[in-house]
């Protein structure tokens, strides 16, 4: 019976321990990603596309906003990753 008390007696000591707060501040990291790391910092467009709103007042509602353009990549990309699942 001591034995089953000892065994008990440690088994509380040690899931008491767990679930005390931790003294350790959280760590800081000196990452900053921005999402173009792969092309060398600077979005991939090698036909000016995301540029055509420039063009607006040549064409005037003619080529979609940057806004509308990144949304629509964003719906392409999740359509995909669903497709491929």
């Amino acid at each position: 019976m001591a034995k089953l008390s000892l065994a008990l007696a440690a088994a509380l000591a040690a899931s008491a321990t767990a679930f005390a707060p931790s003294t350790v501040g959280p760590s800081t990291t000196a990452l900053s990603a921005t999402g173009y790391e792969e092309t060398g910092g600077e979005m991939w467009d090698p036909l000016g596309l995301y540029n055509l709103e420039d063009a607006a007042d040549t064409f005037p509602n003619m080529f979609p906003k940057s806004q509308f353009i990144e949304e629509a990549e964003i719906k392409h990309g999740r359509m995909a990753m669903l497709g491929w699942t």
